[in-house]
């Protein structure tokens, strides 16, 4: 279990928390992120009653917001049977595209209780930790060797323009030797 959760700063600025949330829902949605029970798969079990006593709320107050976030602002699901508080898009800031990061939300999305979060957990995980990279690597290197070829001295004269360049703008002072050609070249 981490000991620490981070807020994305995006949670400030995003028009859905400045345009529609009260200081109440800011402060209970916080809670709802950052609280003791929350895991890397972003469904935890957390009945009202521990809610009450971690927020100082009522447990009248926390169904009421529990109802608000769920149905007015959409950002959360909750089953009242299983007791278990499904953060909608928890992945999106959570999540990163690493084998030990889909590993780690697989296991603890098989301990889920409700069926219906347990396949949105793990399809969010499929969906979010899964998407291949579109374009082949290729992490061959070619090493030219130009020591002999008829365009080094074309070459070094460019060099020597950046070297130039270089001593001039930055005021390094680079000297004109091999060595330098070469970190240039590279």
């Amino acid at each position: 279990m981490a000991t620490y959760r981070t807020v994305n700063l995006s949670f400030w600025t995003d028009s859905k928390v400045e345009d529609d949330f009260t200081p109440e829902d800011k402060y209970f949605f916080l809670y709802l992120l950052t609280n003791p029970h929350t895991n890397l798969c972003g469904c935890y079990e957390c009945s009202a009653k521990q809610m009450a006593r971690e927020t100082g709320y009522s447990e009248d107050t926390i169904k009421r917001l529990l109802v608000r976030m769920e149905r007015v602002h959409h950002v959360i699901l909750y089953d009242e049977q299983t007791k278990e508080v499904l953060i909608l898009n928890w992945g999106k800031y959570n999540w990163c595209n690493s084998p030990k990061t889909k590993a780690g939300a697989e296991k603890v999305a098989a301990h889920v209780k409700s069926e219906p979060f347990k396949k949105m957990v793990l399809d969010a995980i499929a969906d979010t930790l899964s998407i291949p990279y579109p374009y082949p690597m290729d992490t061959s290197v070619t090493v030219l060797n130009i020591e002999n070829s008829d365009s080094n001295s074309s070459l070094n004269s460019q060099c020597d323009e950046v070297i130039d360049f270089l001593n001039e703008v930055a005021g390094t002072k680079y000297k004109h030797k091999e060595a330098s050609r070469e970190h240039i070249r590279a």
